[in-house]
Parts: structure tokens; C-alpha cells; sequence
């Protein structure tokens, strides 16, 4: 009696009932990182929220006690900075300075030898008193200790300072410590050191604004982030916020390696259960794969024939011993590969006539190029010389008139075969950027003199913003000229008269550059966008229907974009403008070598 397949494999997966272990086994052996790395994440991040409301709390108990000592001056009693004063807020002076930074009064710890001389730094700090209490970043005093000053102006000519040891904010990091390298460290709103496990570095107030959660602080960010730190020379993990009263940013890091050792003992059992798992599946379906192993090694021989180019292969007769339902596959293949051959003929001659009709498409398009160019450029170049009236008056000036309409319409008409014909290559991959050295700033300029007496017939108002310095780009300066062009006279058409249509550019978060064109336009709905987009496609509503057009300028420059590794975003609303940007990606972008 023949096994079925069926029966066999109901047996089979009878037996490895314990496969779900195995999977778990795998399961954990794989996320044990992830599971740790979750865990840290949470800690961590609490860790350092948990340290930024200390020291918040510690500025508000500092402020209060410099407006103590204010209130002091004001009631015209002693200045002296009493043992609570030192002992809690580590002030070793407080001064009142005049605007010529003349000392007015004074009080210090008298176990220190007076730090405070005015200089460039104190003067900063001076210029930049305001009605509240400022903290500046750290900075060494006179005496070369690192210390945080705190100004305020407490009257027209009268600026109160005091300068804060950080003591207390080194005492509060230096407690926390966990595992074997993690720390806390604590900088000011500049990414200069306060407080740091490398001492050194404390004391000569080290800058690690370049370190990843760094910058992330100092834009006032809070979250969870990995970073390579050059203190402990490693990948680490940090979570990290900031002190919304001082600036003051707290990260909370620890190395990776450290996440991966806990995690090594689970990977250990994960890998013994994976092991054992894989030993019983492989004994116990030792069994159904001798019943089924020739079977299907002929499917798979005949398979790759196939594959081969040798469509006529076929899975030959199976022996009388194998099962029914191995029988029926070598059957049900062999009638399959029939069907593709069948199927390949077809699809053969199918490509062929695909083929014929894309090589009729493209020498209609070249014999349309040439048969329409010519007489076009006649057409504008006579257009131009009775215009200009080369060969003497015409007579009648109406007549001057139609000259420069047939030469406009001409101009149009060419574009137009022009933008069908850029199109038509782009979608066929016969277009490629021949890259040049560009410069941001002439391409704008270039694009907008060429649209701003448009702009002024209009009345339109077409402005330039720029920022300094923006690098040199690689591309095609052609295409690249072509995409604003068309973007800006979409803009001035669908911007009525009083209108506002912004050109501006910068560099992008990603290291690029971002090229927008904003207008105060009619705008499009996002059912009328989507349209915008298609080859040829036409909104028909409302001002952008009596605007005219052909329906390629948007989908010509998103595929000119494209073709320099760019994206096109659009934003639009009806009756609120359009706001078109360019992405060119950072690989595109020159950066200064010096």
C-alpha cells in the first residue's frame, strides 16, 4: 500500500511537535540584543530626564540666591556671600558693575583670592544682561578655574554678575555611574565640557559639540541615540535632554559591548535550544526526505533546464515506487512547462511587435523633431527680421503686431516639441547627465532674469533669498536651468496680478541642496495635484484652466530631478499658492576643500 504525501507529512509534523520550541529558542537568540538595548534605552533616558530636573532645580535655587543678594545692594545692606551662599551654591563672588564695568560693590569668599578681572570674556557677558537672570556658557576666570557666570541688569546703568563654581554639578555626575564605563557627563548650550568623567577634559572645558547626542542636545532634543565616543574610544548608547532654565544638556551613556556581554549568556541558551532543535528535525525528517528527495531533485534538474534556455526539457517517467502525489507534480510540471513554451512563443512575438512599435514611436519623434523644428525656426527667424523691420517698414503698424504674435506663437509651438521630445527620452533611458560644475547662486539669478519681465508685465513681485556661502553643485547646468525655468513660469502664470512668487535656497538637512519656488498663486487641491503630475495632464478648474498650458512643466521637472538623483516636493492649496522644492542629494554637492 502506498503512503500518501499527505499522510506522510501529517506524520512528520506530528513528530517535530517541538519545532515551536526551536522557533522560540531562535526567537530569543536573536532579539536578546534588541531586548537589552529596549531596556537601556528606557533607563538610560529616564536616568538623564531624572538628572536634568536636579539640576533645573539647582539653576532656580542659584537664581534665588543671586536675587538675594540683589535685594541686599537695593536695601543698602553688606554684600557678603554667606557660608549657606557658598556651601550650597558654590558663588565665590558677586559684583555690581556699572556700564564702564566699574565695580560698584563687591563680595567674594574670603578664602579665595579675588578671579574676576574685566576682559573681552566678562565684557560678552556684560553686553548680553538683560532684564532675567542669563547663564553663560562655561569659561575659565581670571585664575583659569572653569566657572559659569550669571548676569542681569537690575537697573538703566547698574549690572549685577556673580561668578558659580560647578562643583555641584560635578558631584552630581560623578555619582551617577553603572555597569563598567556608563556616565553621566554635562555640558553647557555651546557643547563645552562642565562635567565629564575625564577630568582633563573638565578642566580645560573641552568643546564635544561634534559628538552625535551633543548636537542633538544643543537643538534642544531629547531621546535615545548611538554614537561612537572618543572619551572611551567605543560604540555607546546614551539617552539625553536638556535643562529647559540653562540650556545645559545631560547625557546618560554606556558602551555597547557592555549590552552585548549580558546579552551573550541568553544568545548561549538561545544557541543550545536552536542546536537540539535542528538535530531532531533534520533524524526525524531523515525518513520523508529518502521518500521524496528523487521526486523532486528530477523537478528541480528539469527546473533548471528550463531556467537554461532549454524549454523543451521534461521531468522524465518516475519509478513505480514513488508516491502518487509525486506523480501528479511531475505531471503537473511537465504540462506547465508545456504552457511556457507555448507562452514564450507568444510573448516573443509580442516583444517583437513592441519592439517594431517603440522604433516607430521614436523615428515619428525624430521626423516630427526635424519636420516641425525647421519650418518653426523660419517661421521665428523671419518672424524676427520683419519685427525688427531689417528690410524697411512694413506699412501698417498692425501689421508689426501679428509679426510678433506669429513669432510668439512660433516660440511656444517650438518649446512645446521641445518639452515632448525631453520627455519622450527621458521615459525611453536615453538621457544622461552630463555633470558640470555649478554654481547655485548664477542658476537662480540666470532662471530669474529670464522670467522677471514676465513677472513685471504681470505685476508680480519676484524675489530672490539665497544663503551665504552655499556650495557648488555637480550636474547639468542645462537641466538644471530648464527645471526652474519651468517651475517659475508655472508660478508667475498661476499667481495673479499683486502677487508674491520667492525664490530661495539652502543647504538641506541631509547635507544637500534644497532650491524652492513659492508663490501666492490660485493653488491646487490634491485630486488636482495628482493630475498636475501626469505627462500632459490638465487641471480644469477655476484660474489654473484659464491659464492655459500643456501639462509638462511639472512632470518634466520632476523626472529632470530625478535624473540627478533629486525629488521634487510640492505642497499645494487651493486659493493659498504652491510651495515646489528641489532636493538635490548631498553626493551632489561640492563641498570647499579648505
Amino acid at each position: 500500500m502506498k503512503i500518501r504525501l499527505r499522510i506522510l507529512l501529517a506524520a512528520f509534523f506530528t513528530i517535530i511537535a517541538t519545532v515551536p520550541v526551536l522557533v522560540l529558542g531562535i526567537w530569543v537568540e536573536r532579539t536578546a540584543l534588541q531586548t537589552e538595548i529596549d531596556h537601556v534605552r528606557e533607563k538610560h533616558l529616564l536616568l538623564a530626564k531624572n538628572t536634568a530636573l536636579v539640576l533645573e532645580r539647582y539653576a532656580h535655587d542659584s537664581e534665588r540666591a543671586f536675587n538675594h543678594m540683589v535685594l541686599r545692594y537695593r536695601h543698602g545692606a553688606d554684600l557678603k556671600l554667606g557660608s549657606y551662599v557658598e556651601a550650597s551654591y558654590k558663588f565665590s563672588h558677586f559684583r555690581i558693575l556699572d556700564d564702564n564695568s566699574q565695580s560698584i560693590a563687591v563680595a567674594r569668599n574670603s578664602t579665595e583670592a579675588d578671579p574676576f578681572s574685566v576682559d573681552e570674556r566678562i565684557n560678552s557677558i556684560l553686553a548680553a544682561a538683560g532684564d532675567e537672570i542669563r547663564y553663560s556658557d562655561i569659561m575659565p576666570d581670571s585664575a583659569g578655574a572653569p566657572t559659569i557666570y550669571l548676569s542681569q541688569r537690575i537697573s538703566g546703568d547698574r549690572i549685577a554678575i556673580a561668578a558659580l563654581k560647578p562643583d555641584f554639578i560635578v558631584e552630581l555626575q560623578t555619582a551617577i555611574t553603572f555597569g563598567q564605563k556608563g556616565h553621566a557627563a554635562i555640558v553647557d548650550r555651546a557643547g563645552n565640557v562642565i562635567a565629564h568623567p575625564r577630568r582633563a577634559w573638565q578642566r580645560a572645558i573641552k568643546n564635544i559639540a561634534k559628538v552625535k547626542p551633543v548636537q542633538q542636545m544643543m537643538a534642544g532634543e531629547t531621546g535615545v541615540t548611538t554614537f561612537f565616543s572618543p572619551a572611551v574610544k567605543q560604540d555607546m548608547i546614551s539617552g539625553f535632554t536638556t535643562v529647559p532654565r540653562t540650556g545645559w544638556g545631560v547625557m546618560v551613556p554606556q558602551p555597547m559591548s557592555e549590552l552585548i556581554e549580558r546579552a551573550h549568556s541568553v544568545k548561549q541558551v538561545a544557541f543550545t535550544l536552536a542546536l537540539f532543535g535542528v538535530l531532531a528535525a533534520a533524524l526525524l525528517g531523515w525518513f520523508v526526505a529518502g521518500r521524496i528527495t528523487r521526486p523532486v531533485d528530477a523537478v528541480r534538474l528539469t527546473a533548471r533546464r528550463i531556467a537554461e534556455g532549454k524549454l523543451n526539457a521534461r521531468v522524465p517517467p518516475l519509478r513505480s515506487s514513488a508516491a502518487p502525489d509525486m506523480q501528479e507534480l511531475a505531471d503537473g510540471f511537465n504540462e506547465m512547462a508545456q504552457r511556457i513554451q507555448d507562452n514564450q512563443k507568444s510573448l516573443a512575438l509580442a516583444l517583437d511587435h513592441a519592439q517594431n512599435a517603440d522604433r516607430a514611436k521614436s523615428n515619428f519623434l525624430a521626423n516630427m523633431s526635424h519636420e516641425l523644428r525647421t519650418p518653426l525656426n523660419a517661421i521665428i527667424g523671419f518672424s524676427q527680421t520683419m519685427e525688427n523691420q531689417v528690410m524697411g517698414p512694413l506699412g501698417n503698424e498692425r501689421y508689426r503686431g501679428y509679426v510678433v504674435d506669429i513669432r510668439r506663437s512660433g516660440e511656444h509651438l517650438l518649446s512645446i516639441i521641445h518639452n515632448i521630445l525631453d520627455l519622450s527620452k527621458i521615459e525611453s533611458g536615453n538621457v544622461e547627465i552630463e555633470d558640470d560644475t555649478v554654481s547655485v547662486t548664477d542658476l537662480i539669478e540666470g532662471a530669474v532674469n529670464m522670467l522677471q519681465f514676465q513677472a513685471s508685465e504681470a505685476q508680480i513681485d519676484l524675489s530672490v533669498e539665497i544663503e551665504d556661502n552655499l556650495p557648488q553643485i555637480r550636474g547639468s547646468a542645462v537641466k538644471l536651468k530648464q527645471i526652474l525655468v519651468n517651475l517659475l513660469s508655472n508660478a508667475v502664470k498661476y499667481t495673479m496680478a499683486g502677487g508674491r512668487v520667492t525664490v530661495a535656497a539652502a543647504r538641506d538637512y541631509g547635507g544637500g541642496i534644497a532650491i524652492g519656488i513659492e508663490d501666492t498663486g490660485v493653488g491646487m487641491s490634491q485630486r488636482d495635484l495628482a493630475v498636475a503630475l501626469i505627462p500632459f495632464g490638465r487641471v480644469t478648474d477655476g484660474a489654473a484652466q484659464i491659464a492655459g498650458g500643456t501639462g509638462l512643466g511639472l512632470p518634466l521637472a520632476k523626472r529632470l530631478a530625478e535624473l540627478h538623483g533629486g525629488r521634487l516636493v510640492i505642497k499645494s492649496d487651493r486659493d493659498a499658492g504652491t510651495t515646489v522644492v528641489i532636493h538635490l542629494p548631498a553626493a551632489r554637492v561640492i563641498e570647499d576643500a579648505a
